[in-house]
């Protein structure tokens, strides 16, 4: 496994990653966490008025859950990613180690595409209510911007269901509150992005067996959490660009 180039999905290439795999697994990287501080000036925006997709920033203390895709063809694959991503999208690339979802596979590098606050679409650590006005008030050439987190709060809701997110759920919250002020029915992508991702193909959520490792995940994630509440405890382990859009993003 370790020659093998692996890609680690964050973002919209959870449900989109754009090249064929021969294999997918969820887990995490450690030393990074999702942040909602990139901006999108096509996919989920316009250029006066930018949408908000995630990266990555460093944080010593921080975990991001994802998927893992092994590509069919590593060159094909890079070569579609670096020109959606780097050229287009101003990412930047790493190496870093993943962890996967079942304790009885062993960790693994894979690829990492990470938006550098250098790049012209790079919009920082704003406060949350700004960030989530702007994903409830954004839409670009492949949908509303609100699309965009509902999908991965589907993910994350499912397949993930003990894992906390604080920054990603804070703003679902807090765009629904929004959404509902306004009366809108985008507020509704937040159910489709739950029907769909319980519904599609070989999903986890109606897997038996996947589904009995996510609650044993929950139960060791619980315990561990209780230890931690404990006085005296140890601290902590877990806690683009194109001119049209052929992919949905």
């Amino acid at each position: 496994m370790a020659s093998d180039l692996w890609v680690f999905g964050y973002g919209s290439l959870i449900w989109n990653p754009g090249f064929e795999h021969k294999k997918a697994l969820i887990g995490k990287i450690k030393g990074y966490s999702r942040r909602f501080y990139q901006g999108s000036d096509v996919h989920r925006g316009r250029p006066d008025k930018l949408g908000r997709v995630v990266t990555l920033i460093e944080d010593e203390e921080g975990s991001t859950w994802g998927t893992a895709f092994l590509p069919n063809d590593e060159q094909i694959a890079r070569s579609y990613l670096d020109n959606r991503e780097l050229h287009l999208g101003g990412y930047d690339t790493l190496l870093t180690y993943f962890y996967p979802r079942d304790p009885k596979e062993e960790p693994f590098l894979v690829l990492v595409y990470v938006a550098l606050p250098s790049n012209s679409l790079y919009l920082g650590p704003d406060p949350v209510p700004k960030i989530a006005h702007d994903i409830a008030t954004s839409e670009g050439e492949c949908g509303h911007n609100v699309e965009y987190i509902s999908k991965l709060v589907a993910f994350m809701k499912i397949e993930l269901p003990f894992v906390s997110d604080e920054h990603l759920f804070e703003l679902e919250d807090i765009v629904k509150t929004i959404l509902e002020e306004q009366q809108s029915p985008v507020i509704n992508l937040f159910k489709d992005a739950i029907e769909a991702w319980i519904n599609k193909p070989a999903s986890t959520a109606t897997n038996e067996e996947v589904a009995f490792e996510i609650l044993q995940l929950g139960k060791q994630q619980s315990d561990q959490e209780e230890e931690e509440a404990k006085p005296f405890s140890f601290m902590d382990s877990l806690p683009k660009r194109k001119l049209r859009c052929v992919h949905k993003f």
